[in-house]
């Protein structure tokens, strides 16, 4: 028997990871299917995922039939095993995973904010970000010929309505869903739910962390995550300032902020939230751009994590540091995604 996890994120090698050590799996039996992520430690299959092995033109031409060529590739690394896969969220490639004639059963595995969320609506059913309308508008429109490519190219209407979220599948005998918290997968009922966790002496975690270690530090992570509120980056400016004045008067002692900036900055120097730590007289330790700050909280301990919009702070408290968020200091709100993750703004503080 085989096992699959589908990997498209650090934190969700992380859980796999995680629910590997739990369940005691022989690493000769699993198999990574890994999107847009190099996996950073050792001894593990490794494959690429379907979608990134065929991504020129004449691959995609060569793979027209997506579930068939797939079925194929799925043979091909499994050497023709059966196999159980455990997934993060049910999108095309997934679906067509959990129909292959050889899987056995498959499980979710967490993979960040959506395991979080509260409630689920229509929308999170059926896979809000491909932007598809509900009705095909007429004969040569966009989404007439989305549609036909769709079914030529293998995608039935059985295997198009598998819902794409996990709370479709919260009733389903045998499934399980292993997660770092009970507030992971609200609507799955708690006797499906299986708690993994992970030792913060664990040499691959630490690889993870890439050897940071902190004891009573604070950490403070960079973003406005604009993309979730539309709110201008001078609002975000504004409450870094009224924070940096919080964070003195509440911790006049405190000399040293170890900083997280967003993925992509290269000239820290001119990175405002670093730039006004350092005017405010602190000392600033940027952490390495590809560490796992989820690995980092867990090799770490009774840390202050501070930020703004980000599923990196419910793991703070997850993983036990003290966790608070600068977004009630915007002068300008709007409602968030995080609103509708379980028991976020009572885990996550504002700072005041």
């Amino acid at each position: 028997m085989k096992y699959i996890f589908t990997i498209h994120s650090p934190l969700t090698f992380l859980v796999a990871y995680a629910t590997i050590e739990k369940l005691k799996l022989d690493r000769n039996d699993v198999i990574l299917f890994v999107s847009k992520y190099k996996i950073p430690v050792g001894g593990f299959n490794v494959v690429k995922s379907f979608q990134d092995q065929y991504k020129t033109s004449w691959q995609k031409l060569w793979a027209f039939n997506v579930p068939n060529k797939f079925d194929q590739y799925i043979n091909q690394v499994t050497g023709g095993s059966s196999f159980v896969a455990y997934v993060d969220l049910m999108s095309y490639y997934q679906k067509i995973l959990i129909t292959h004639t050889h899987c056995k059963a498959f499980h979710f595995i967490e993979e960040g904010n959506s395991a979080y969320m509260r409630h689920d609506d229509l929308a999170d059913l059926t896979w809000p970000e491909r932007q598809m309308s509900y009705r095909v508008s007429g004969w040569g429109s966009k989404s007439f010929i989305k549609s036909v490519i769709r079914v030529l190219r293998g995608y039935n209407l059985r295997l198009l309505s598998i819902p794409y979220h996990y709370m479709a599948y919260a009733n389903f005998t045998g499934i399980q869903f292993y997660c770092f918290s009970a507030n992971a997968f609200f609507n799955a009922p708690p006797h499906k739910k299986v708690l993994v966790s992970l030792t913060k002496d664990n040499p691959d975690v630490l690889v993870l962390s890439k050897h940071v270690q902190l004891n009573n530090e604070l950490i403070w992570i960079d973003g406005s995550n604009g993309r979730y509120t539309g709110i201008a980056e001078e609002y975000y400016y504004q409450a870094i300032d009224k924070a940096i004045l919080l964070v003195k008067r509440a911790d006049p002692g405190r000399k040293k902020v170890y900083v997280k900036l967003r993925p992509g900055i290269k000239n820290v120097d001119t990175n405002y939230l670093v730039a006004k730590l350092k005017q405010s007289a602190f000392h600033v330790e940027v952490l390495p751009g590809d560490l796992l700050l989820e690995a980092l909280f867990i090799t770490s301990a009774n840390c202050t994590v501070i930020g703004n919009l980000t599923a990196a702070l419910e793991y703070a408290h997850v993983f036990g540091h003290q966790a608070y968020s600068i977004y009630n200091l915007f002068e300008k709100r709007v409602p968030t995604f995080f609103d509708r993750m379980e028991g976020f703004w009572k885990n996550v503080k504002y700072l005041n």
